[in-house]
């Protein structure tokens, strides 16, 4: 089984294919047949051995007051993720054993009440993409994309900001909407690019030029200024889903990002809750 997600190609194993299940939003990413080498490969295991539930060596965690999210131990050479169900405090719903160069993953996971094992439940899925991004030229970005005739605009920003009402204004005045929360940007020969992953609901992969980046807030009128240099990257950084434990994938994304911000806008943009945003950002930028 092949997912392709924003051009990646992702080989799913098991010992029976039969006994995985995935999250609907996967369904449109499946391709048929890929005959080449993918980029990363991920093995399904039914079952957590307990000695993979030791928490020796921690990096980096993910928590709140409520719940665990996930938490990244150092095993040998390779990285150990242990993931918690959302909806249990602590339960372990997966371990994920990803090897040094980044492109193999063993995930050990729990059955289901139909005994069937995912293992891209949330938020492993997301985790594999971010660890793909790393290895290659991309980010991934909290934010919405929007295709406006022949411009693609992203709008970004932390929760709160208005990401998912602004994809619904532009989508109102008649553009395509790429994604409306989470975003994979990958370098290319004529430019970058932005593409959907998968979320909760089902839709189908789409990618789109970028053309520009705004940081958004909500405002009592709409205001646009244009940001550059160490501001510009620094606050996209802030917004892109990234692990700060090692060195190197901090390097990758400044220089990644620092190459972003000089060949496309990047704004701070202030805007009210009602379409005359479009027009605004149109005459603009």
């Amino acid at each position: 089984m092949v997912l392709s997600i924003a051009g990646f190609k992702i080989k799913l194993q098991s010992e029976s294919i039969s006994d995985i299940t995935f999250e609907e939003g996967y369904a449109p990413f499946f391709v048929s047949d890929y005959p080449g080498k993918p980029d990363v490969t991920i093995k399904a295991i039914n079952g957590i051995p307990k000695d993979l539930l030791k928490k020796n060596h921690l990096l980096f965690e993910v928590k709140n007051q409520q719940l665990d999210f996930f938490s990244i131990y150092q095993q040998g050479t390779s990285y150990k993720l242990i993931i918690y169900d959302q909806q249990n405090i602590n339960i372990v719903q997966q371990v994920a054993i990803l090897n040094s160069e980044l492109n193999e993953w063993k995930v050990y996971c729990n059955q289901d009440d139909n005994n069937k094992i995912n293992p891209l439940l949330y938020p492993l899925g997301p985790l594999v993409l971010y660890y793909l991004t790393v290895k290659f030229d991309a980010i991934m970005l909290h934010s919405s994309g929007v295709f406006d005739n022949d411009k693609g605009r992203i709008f970004s920003g932390f929760s709160g900001v208005g990401k998912s009402t602004m994809a619904g204004l532009w989508q109102k005045a008649g553009n395509k909407i790429i994604n409306d929360d989470r975003l994979i940007i990958r370098k290319n020969n004529n430019g970058y690019t932005m593409h959907n992953t998968p979320m909760f609901y089902v839709d189908i992969p789409k990618e789109a030029p970028v053309h520009s980046i705004s940081l958004i807030h909500h405002s009592a009128e709409n205001t646009i200024k244009k940001l550059n240099g160490a501001i510009a990257v620094s606050r996209i950084m802030a917004c892109c889903i990234q692990h700060g434990y090692n060195n190197n994938f901090i390097q990758h994304h400044l220089e990644f990002l620092s190459q972003l911000c000089n060949n496309i806008s990047v704004y701070d943009v202030g805007f009210k809750p009602d379409i005359s945003i479009v027009d605004f950002i149109r005459t603009k930028s």
